[in-house]
Parts: C-alpha cells; structure tokens; sequence
C-alpha cells in the first residue's frame, strides 16, 4: 500500500515539474523591435483588443501570410 502511494507521489511530482520546468530548455526566441507611429499603434491596439487577438501575433500572421514568398505550380 505505502509503495502505491510513493508511486501515486512520484508520478504528481514528475507531472509538476515537466510542466514548469522542461519547456525551459528551449532557447528564446529573439525578438526585433518594431517601430510604428503612435496614431497605428493605437488603432492596431483597439483592433485586436476588440477580438481578443495579441498584437504581437497578429502582426506575426499577417506578415508571414502577405510578404511570404509563394511557391509557383511547380514549387519552385
């Protein structure tokens, strides 16, 4: 019973700690600055805050998805 119990133990612990501790491995993604006017800031603020989005990745999106180069009908 006490060997149960010491398993039950070990198996919350090691759930705990990979979920706070192992994602830290990871190196960080580097960040550039953006510089934009205050006057755009304020608009991309009241947009995104109004559907709940983070700017920084609607910003990420829309960038990847309009200045991505597309590949051809070959793929090239």
């Amino acid at each position: 019973m006490q060997k149960l119990y010491l398993y039950k133990t070990i198996y919350i612990l090691v759930g705990f700690f990979s979920t706070f501790f192992l994602p830290m491995n990871k190196e960080p993604k580097k960040i550039k600055n953006l510089k934009i006017d205050p006057k755009v800031h304020d608009v991309l603020k009241k947009y995104c805050d109004k559907r709940g989005i983070k700017m920084y990745r609607f910003l990420e999106n829309l960038i990847l998805e309009k200045c991505s180069e597309k590949k051809d009908l070959y793929g090239e």
